[in-house]
């Protein structure tokens, strides 16, 4: 259900003895109420918002814009959300959800790919739910909106013209979409909250930590503390396991993303793993007692990888540099509003009529 309240807090479960943070969702209306008076004339069909959606947790706003990006609560779009969804209650850390992003939802929500229906703002405020929440993302009338909004004829015909422009302009963006309304916003490194202590794992993990990030290359680094997390993970959720503490040495990611990483090896015997043979194959086998220590070794991890920047994102060029047909300055202009495109219209025929009086208001107010 809908609240007002923007609180962040820190909950405790009586239960389980668990500190847990609150999840919420900031929506905001990025036509601030031009969809709900006018969809109904322009795509027959009566849409109430065209959603923008921020994940608010630990005191922070996590939302799409040129990349992913980070703000305080309420201060991503430059107007206050139009409603606050309470999604529940996570156990991940501030470090895990920002290495999250670091190393996977930065590779799979970019400029290059942000898609106006398929692929926007939206996906990814669900992407960081799922993962916060363990699988439940946003309620599907935000993330599938598109869907909904486009489901009439007038609006199918839209939709299909819509997203052959979009593809037809990406050559003169430099490969980013036209139509994202917040492309322009940068995409910072995140802030990771403090590292655990170099006192929580061994002096010869922090020194192999320390020759890794020493690496010239950000994306070698990368990959390698990656690798060792997923491994390490592996092991903290299945220590009773074998299959997960055992790995080949000739094993082609261990050699390419950890043994040829200055310092890869070496943090793979500090964290317990010692060379063994079986089955004629030379492994890497973890003991029981090293297996049931490993959680330590994994929240260094995470909290390495915070520090990292994060994947690079290409930043669309100004809206100036490219061609401006008409229609291209009524959806552009828009911005794609949040993931859906500024409503655009379908009147008869499926085509806009650019003489209509609310199709110039909409151009002449953007926002």
């Amino acid at each position: 259900f809908w609240l007002k309240s923007s609180a962040a807090q820190i909950l405790v479960d009586p239960c389980a003895g668990t500190m847990t943070s609150r999840v919420q969702a900031y929506v905001y209306d990025v036509t601030q109420g031009m969809a709900a008076s006018m969809s109904m004339p322009l795509i027959g069909k009566q849409i109430d918002i065209v959603p923008h959606t921020g994940i608010v947790v630990f005191g922070k706003e996590y939302f799409f814009g040129s990349g992913p990006c980070v703000s305080t609560p309420g201060n991503s779009v430059g107007f206050a959300p139009c409603r606050i969804l309470e999604l529940g209650t996570t156990s991940k850390t501030c470090n895990e959800l920002e290495a999250h992003i670091n190393s996977t939802l930065g590779r799979e929500h970019t400029a290059e790919n942000y898609d106006l229906c398929n692929h926007n703002c939206n996906h990814y405020a669900n992407d960081v739910a799922k993962f916060l929440l363990n699988g439940e993302g946003l309620p599907s009338s935000i993330v599938n909106v598109a869907d909904e909004a486009f489901s009439t004829p007038q609006g199918q015909s839209m939709r299909a013209m819509i997203e052959n422009m979009e593809k037809s302009m990406r050559a003169n963006m430099g490969g980013a979409s036209v139509m994202n309304p917040y492309g322009n916003v940068s995409a910072p490194s995140t802030s990771p909250a403090p590292a655990p202590t170099s006192a929580q794992v061994s002096p010869e993990f922090e020194e192999a930590l320390l020759e890794i990030c020493a690496s010239t290359s950000v994306e070698d680094k990368r990959l390698c503390l990656q690798t060792l997390l997923k491994i390490t993970e592996n092991v903290v959720k299945n220590p009773g396991e074998v299959k997960f503490r055992r790995i080949k040495m000739a094993n082609p990611i261990f050699e390419k993303k950890i043994a040829a990483c200055s310092g890869g090896v070496e943090a793979v015997l500090a964290a317990g793993w010692v060379p063994s043979v079986h089955e004629g194959d030379d492994v890497w086998m973890l003991d029981d007692q090293e297996a049931r220590n490993q959680d330590r070794n994994r929240q260094r991890l995470v909290a390495e990888i915070a520090k990292l920047p994060l994947a690079p994102v290409a930043t669309a060029a100004p809206a100036a540099a490219a061609p401006a047909p008409s229609p291209a300055d009524m959806f552009g202009g828009m911005g794609g509003l949040g993931g859906l495109g500024g409503m655009p219209g379908g009147m008869p025929g499926g085509m806009p009529d650019m003489n209509n009086p609310m199709i110039q208001q909409m151009m002449q107010n953007p926002q």
